[in-house]
C-alpha cells in the first residue's frame, strides 16, 4: 500500500541519522581512549569489511516495539518467528545503553548472490501465538534488523478495514507479512546500503486465530551496484537532501531569527542597564553617605546587607557546584559532537561519552562548591563534597529504578542489564565520588576568604514588603524562565522529535549556538532581575539568583506535558515512565546548569557595582 511505502521512505530517514556502527569492533578501551581524550577515527574507511564471492553475511534481528513507542521495545523473538536461534551477537556497552539485544537470525545471504524467492520456514501457530501476532500488528510493531552494522526497518504487518471513529468492526482485518525482500548495495567487495521492504502481495490473514494456522516464511535478495558510494560516506546517501526533512532550511532560518531576536533584546537590555547603572554611579558618586541615608533609595542602602551569606549555604554551594559540573559536561559533549571527536550517530555514543564525561569532569564540581563554600565561613567540607556528589546522582538513581523496574515487569529489552548498571555504579563509586572529594580538598586549599566590596552590618537590614506583584518572587521567576525558553522553544522542538522519536539529531553546530544563546540570555535576565530586586532594598539575592537562573528548567518539564498529549502519539505504561520520569532528570539537570550560569553571573555583577561607588 502506499502507506506503506510511506513509512518505508520514512524509514529512509532514520537510517540516514541512526546509529553508525562502522566502528563497532573497537574495543572498550579504545572508545575510552577516544571520548576522553578526543582521538579522531582515522582511516575509518579502512575499517569496513571485505567479501568475496559468495561468502555468507549475517542478518543480525534486534528488536521490536510500537512505532509510536520508541522506549517500549522488546527482544525480536519475543515474538514467535520462526527457525529460533540462542546464538546473539555482541554489542558494546552504548548499545546496552539503547536497548540493543541482537541475535542471528536464520536468512542466509551470500555477497553477490541474488534470491529470487527462498523458503525460510514454515510454521504452524497455536491461538496464543497468533494473539500475540494481533496485538503487534494493532499496535503498529516495527523490527529493526541489520546487515553490516546498517539498519533497517520494516512493519510486522497491517490492519485493513479500521474505522477511525467507530474503532474495530466485524470487517477488519488482520494481515501479517511473511515475505521480506533485501535490498543491498555494494560498491567493489564491501556492502554500503541496506534496506528491507515487504510484499503486500504476500501477505497472510490471521483474524480469525485458528489454532494451527501455517504461515510460510520467505524472503528475496537483490544486490545493487552503488559505485558511487563508499563504504566510509555510507551513510551519506541517507544525509541527501531528498531524504532531509522539507523544513530543514525552515529550520535554520527560525534559529537565525531567534538569535537575531535575542541579540536584540540582550543589546536593548545592556543599553538600559548601562544607563541607569551610569546614572546611579554618578549620583552616588556626588552625594556623601548621610545625605544618602535620608534622601535616596535604592540599591546603594544595602550594601551593609548585600554580602551577608545566606541561609542553607552547604545545599546552595552543592546545588552550584552540581550545576557547573553539568554545564561542563554538556560543553565539552556538544564539541565532541562538532569536532567528530565522537561519532554522534552511533548508537549509544552520546549516552557513553556523557557518563565518560562526566565521570572525568567530576572534579570541576567539587572545586566550584568547596571554594566558594570555603568563601561564605562553611566549615563541614566533607559534607559538603558528598553533598554536591550525590545530588544530582540520587534523584537520577530513583527514576531510573522506577523505569528499569517497570521495563523489567513488562519483559521490555529497554530495561538496563545487570552488567551495564554494575559498570555505571563501579565508575561513579571508584572515578567519580573520589575525583568529587579531590576537586573540593584543592578547591578548599586555594580559597582565600572572601573580601567583599562593603563591610557587613551585624543586624540586618528590614526589608520592604510593599512590592508590586510583578515584582514578587514568582513573578521574577516567570520572567526569568521564560524568555531564555522562548529563546529555544524552536530548537526544543527537534530535540525532542530525536530523543522521543524515531529521527536522529545530527545538526550539532546549531545546537551549540542554541545552547550558547541560552546561556547569554539567562545570565543577563537573571541579572536584571537581581538589579531590580536590590533596587527595592531586597538583598537576598543568593537563592533567588539559583532559582530565577534555573526556572527555565520547570518551562521545559511543562513543554513536555505539551508535546506528549499534543505533539506525540506515545502512550503506555512504559513509555510514560520513561519519558516523565527522565524528563523530570533533564529539566533538574537543565535547572541545575543554568542555575549556576544565573548565579555566578549576578555574583559578578554584584561585586562589581558594589566595588564602584563609595561604600565604608
Amino acid at each position: 500500500p502506499a502507506s506503506l511505502e510511506g513509512h518505508r521512505l520514512a524509514g529512509h530517514r532514520l537510517a540516514g541519522s541512526k546509529a553508525n556502527r562502522d566502528v563497532s569492533t573497537m574495543k572498550h578501551c579504545s572508545l575510552i581512549a577516544l571520548l576522553v581524550f578526543g582521538l579522531s577515527p582515522l582511516a575509518e574507511a579502512s575499517l569496513g569489511a571485505h567479501y568475496a564471492a559468495h561468502e555468507p553475511l549475517q542478518v543480525i534481528a534486534n528488536k521490536v516495539g510500537p512505532f509510536n513507542n520508541p522506549s517500549e521495545t522488546y527482544e525480536y523473538y519475543s515474538l514467535p518467528f520462526c527457525s529460533r536461534t540462542k546464538k546473539r551477537r555482541r554489542e558494546d556497552f552504548g548499545e546496552r545503553l539503547v536497548g540493543d539485544r541482537k541475535v542471528v537470525s536464520p536468512y542466509e545471504i551470500t555477497f553477490l548472490d541474488n534470491v529470487p524467492w527462498r523458503l525460510l520456514c514454515e510454521q504452524s501457530f497455536s491461538q496464543a501465538e497468533l494473539r500475540m501476532f494481533t496485538h503487534a500488528i494493532e499496535n503498529d510493531y516495527y523490527f529493526e534488523m541489520f546487515i553490516e552494522d546498517l539498519p533497517m526497518w520494516g512493519y510486522i504487518g497491517e490492519v485493513e478495514g479500521e474505522d477511525v471513529l467507530l474503532g474495530h468492526l466485524e470487517t477488519v482485518r488482520r494481515y501479517i507479512y511473511p515475505h521480506l525482500h533485501f535490498s543491498i548495495g555494494y560498491n567493489t567487495d564491501q556492502v554500503v546500503s541496506v534496506n528491507v521492504s515487504t510484499n503486500p502481495q504476500r501477505k497472510v490473514d490471521i483474524t480469525e486465530e485458528f489454532d494451527g494456522t501455517e504461515v510460510a516464511f520467505s524472503y528475496s535478495v537483490e544486490w545493487l551496484a552503488r559505485l558511487d558510494l563508499k563504504w566510509g560516506s555510507r551513510m551519506s546517501r541517507y544525509h541527501d537532501s531528498r531524504f532531509l526533512p522539507g523544513t530543514f532550511e525552515i529550520h535554520w532560518l527560525s534559529i537565525i531569527n531567534s538569535f537575531v531576536l535575542v541579540l536584540l533584546l540582550t543589546a536593548f537590555l545592556t543599553i538600559i542597564m548601562m544607563r541607569v547603572l551610569k546614572n546611579d554611579f554618578s549620583r552616588y558618586m556626588e552625594v556623601e553617605e548621610d545625605e544618602i541615608g535620608e534622601e535616596e533609595t535604592g540599591w546603594k542602602l544595602i550594601n551593609g546587607d548585600v554580602f551577608r551569606f545566606p541561609p542553607f549555604a552547604n545545599g546552595l554551594t552543592a546545588l552550584l557546584g552540581a550545576g557547573a559540573h553539568l554545564l561542563c559536561v554538556t560543553l565539552l559533549l556538544l564539541i565532541c559532537a562538532i569536532s567528530n571527536c565522537i561519532v554522534p550517530t552511533k548508537r549509544g555514543a552520546i549516552l557513553t561519552a556523557m557518563i565518560i564525561l562526566y565521570a572525568c569532569t567530576a572534579p570541576i564540581g567539587g572545586f566550584v562548591s568547596a571554594r566558594l563554600y570555603r568563601q561564605i565561613g562553611g566549615k563541614a567540607w566533607l559534607s559538603n563534597a558528598l553533598v554536591t556528589a550525590t545530588v544530582f546522582p540520587i534523584p537520577l538513581v530513583l527514576v531510573f529504578t522506577w523505569v528499569n523496574s517497570v521495563a523489567l515487569a513488562h519483559g521490555s529489552s529497554a530495561a538496563l542489564p545487570v552488567v551495564a548498571v554494575f559498570i555505571i555504579t563501579a565508575l561513579y563509586g571508584l572515578v567519580a565520588l573520589p575525583l568529587t572529594l579531590g576537586g573540593a580538598i584543592l578547591g578548599r586549599q586555594l580559597s582565600s576568604d572572601f573580601n567583599a566590596p562593603c563591610r557587613t552590618t551585624r543586624l540586618p537590614r528590614e526589608i520592604p514588603t510593599d512590592a508590586p506583584w510583578f515584582r514578587t518572587p514568582a513573578a521574577q521567576m516567570f520572567m526569568a524562565g521564560f524568555l531564555p525558553f522562548s529563546a529555544i522553544y524552536i530548537e526544543l522542538h527537534y530535540i525532542f522529535a530525536s530523543l522521543w522519536g524515531h529521527k536522529i539529531y545530527t545538526l550539532f553546530g546549531i545546537l551549540f549556538l542554541a545552547f550558547i544563546m541560552l546561556i547569554i540570555v539567562t545570565a543577563f535576565i537573571t541579572v536584571s532581575l537581581a538589579y531590580f530586586q536590590l533596587a527595592r532594598e531586597d538583598y537576598r539575592w543568593w537563592w533567588r539568583s539559583l532559582i530565577c537562573g534555573g526556572s527555565t528548567g520547570a518551562f521545559i518539564y511543562a513543554y513536555s506535558f505539551f508535546y506528549f498529549f499534543h505533539r506525540s502519539s506515545m502512550k503506555g505504561m512504559i513509555q510514560g515512565s520513561f519519558y516523565f520520569g527522565y524528563m523530570a532528570i533533564i529539566s533538574y539537570a537543565f535547572f541545575l546548569m543554568l542555575g549556576a550560569v544565573g548565579f555566578h553571573a549576578t555574583f559578578a555583577f554584584i561585586c562589581h557595582i558594589y566595588s564602584v561607588v563609595k561604600a565604608d
